[in-house]
């Protein structure tokens, strides 16, 4: 068999496994589906997953990462739309983008934080581009919203404010705060409006 034949079949039995992954936790939560599962249904040996994935951590994982991209190129397009916006309105749509992000994929996010370690690489959130694409953008929007107040500058980082927003959506603390105080979705998303903004001033 040639490399690119390997190469094709590899990208293929991804495909497919992350395919019938989602499937399976659509239908039944993360927490339930097993590897063996998985395998089962798409209809390939344990081995073979096992040889992609360590565990279910890892898939969840790659999941993660596909849908991280189509955040960002979602985000990018938001911004591109609403351009004549002012910064503290883009903010609040990357705001909200987030926080429908998290509402969809929270399982799967638990599930990765619960299998990998913080030290893994591959597992930390702050070495991926997805935070790097987020705190830049959000950094960007917040020098904007500062302006050219000098003072108003010297009191406060951009890139530590954008790092702060990030570090607060992490989703167990938000879905932490959400069922202890019984807030809506949009009334969390009110509420981080109005805290990101007090950040710029």
């Amino acid at each position: 068999m040639s490399i690119r034949r390997e190469r094709k079949d590899a990208l293929e039995h991804r495909r497919l496994i992350l395919q019938t992954a989602q499937a399976l936790f659509n239908e039944h939560g993360v927490r339930p589906v097993s590897m063996h599962q998985i395998a089962k249904t798409a209809g390939i040996g344990q081995a073979t997953l096992y040889r992609r994935y360590a565990h279910k951590g890892d898939l969840c994982s790659d999941i993660l990462q596909d849908y991280g991209h189509q955040l960002m190129n979602q985000v990018t397009t938001y911004l591109e739309e609403h351009r004549q916006s002012s910064a503290a309105e883009k903010l609040d749509g990357i705001v909200d983008l987030w926080i429908d992000a998290i509402e969809e994929k929270s399982d799967l996010i638990i599930a990765m934080e619960a299998k990998m370690a913080c030290d893994d690489h591959r597992g930390n959130f702050f070495h991926s581009p997805m935070y790097k694409f987020f705190r830049n953008k959000m950094s960007e929007l917040l020098t904007e919203i500062m302006g050219q107040d000098t003072n108003q500058q010297a009191s406060a980082d951009p890139d530590l404010a954008a790092h702060a927003i990030i570090c607060s959506m992490s989703p167990l603390g938000y879905f932490h705060l959400k069922q202890e105080k019984g807030y809506s979705t949009d009334q969390m998303k009110m509420g981080f409006r109005n805290m990101y903004r007090l950040s710029a001033q």
